[in-house]
């Protein structure tokens, strides 16, 4: 009897825009090969497009098994039907969302790099995952610029690896996360915690 291992190689991905060399390569196939992203039609995946508030809370969705929701969304600008109505719905029910104000949940606004923290944060509490490290952010130069509603969960996922600084050490908490960081950051919060 002969046995022979072959190597099997994975299909490539089915964008043209991710190439096997990329940082962000590893991570695309990740968060495709297990259903939490896709392409954006075409055969992009669009890796430095900038992520909305409705992408974002959809993954989650997909990440907690898209669990029936009820009752109403509680957002004007969020109308029945839309591919991200209930995974809002569901996110804000939770409290792992807040609108940008009392009526709005700004479904295609930019998600910026605190928000993103901050919205994972509240999703591996939901989770019951344990949220207690703590990692020092003064060592930022801008620091400063963090909001207070999001220092605590950027404190987490920097503690945890999540979300790293730039080359110029900066953490640029205002800033946008394209998808390829979503990508990155979905595929590292998922190593770093329990899944079910």
């Amino acid at each position: 009897v002969e046995v022979t291992f072959v190597e099997v190689q994975p299909e490539p991905l089915p964008f043209t825009d991710v190439a096997e060399g990329d940082w962000f390569h590893d991570a695309v196939r990740y968060v495709y090969d297990n259903g939490l992203m896709d392409g954006v039609g075409d055969g992009q995946f669009a890796p430095n497009a900038t992520t909305n508030r409705a992408m974002v809370v959809t993954i989650l969705y997909r990440l907690a098994g898209e669990p029936a929701v009820a009752g109403d969304v509680g957002f004007t600008d969020v109308e029945p039907g839309l591919w991200y109505t209930d995974a809002v719905a569901w996110a804000a029910q939770k409290g792992i969302v807040n609108g940008i104000s009392e009526t709005e949940f700004s479904p295609s606004g930019d998600l910026t790099r605190e928000q993103l923290a901050t919205i994972l944060y509240r999703y591996a509490q939901d989770q019951g995952y344990d949220v207690s490290a703590q990692a020092d952010l003064s060592g930022f130069p801008d620091a400063g610029d963090i909001q207070s509603y999001a220092t605590e969960a950027l404190s987490w996922a920097v503690a945890e690896g999540l979300l790293q600084g730039f080359e110029d050490d900066s953490l640029q908490p205002g800033g946008t996360a394209t998808r390829a960081q979503i990508a990155a950051v979905l595929m590292r919060f998922l190593a770093a915690v329990p899944t079910a």
